[in-house]
């Protein structure tokens, strides 16, 4: 029916044509599913600290232990409250950690387990160094896991490392 022939059989006048409303929603469906789609991060209000890394790192046998570096990410600094929850396997105590290049905390949660909490800002591009005096002589595994304070989120970040050590090699990632 066209717009003259309905205008005839009912009296008025239709402003849209049907074709043009089923147009106008075939193309709008597209645009609600991107802004259905947004990050999530952008509604919750969480700020992006982008790509920090965290790494395992075997030291230097009889120099240096074995432990983990943490790097904040070239642009935004790692804030107060983001910890690093280590555990160890294979020993009954994995040994003193100690920490250069930012200030922290070091809790003993058990014979097998540390935590190290930032007590302030790590700033844009520094890293933070955490040593255990553990020897890599001695068979054993490190595993970290970092974590950020609510309101944080880590575009990209590597947020979990190991250490394994064999008696003979050493491997970190």
């Amino acid at each position: 029916m066209t717009i003259n022939e309905e205008t005839e059989a009912t009296g008025t006048k239709r402003l849209l044509e049907r074709r043009t409303v089923v147009k106008t929603a075939a193309w709008s469906v597209p645009a609600i599913a991107l802004a259905v789609a947004a990050p999530m991060a952008a509604a919750s209000g969480d700020v992006d600290l982008g790509a920090y890394r965290l790494t395992g790192t075997c030291g230097v046998l009889g120099v240096v232990g074995p432990g983990f570096t943490l790097t904040a990410g070239p642009t935004e600094a790692l804030p107060v409250g983001t910890t690093i929850t280590i555990s160890g396997s294979g020993v009954a105590n994995i040994g003193v950690f100690s920490v250069s290049g930012g200030t922290a905390n070091v809790a003993v949660l058990s014979g097998t387990s540390r935590q190290i909490t930032l007590t302030s800002e790590l700033p844009a591009g520094a890293t933070l160094t955490a040593r255990t005096t553990l020897s890599i002589s001695v068979a054993f595994g490190l595993n970290a896991v970092s974590t950020l304070p609510t309101g944080y989120i880590a575009t990209g970040a590597k947020s979990a490392a190991n250490v394994s050590s064999t008696l003979i090699l050493c491997s970190a990632n």
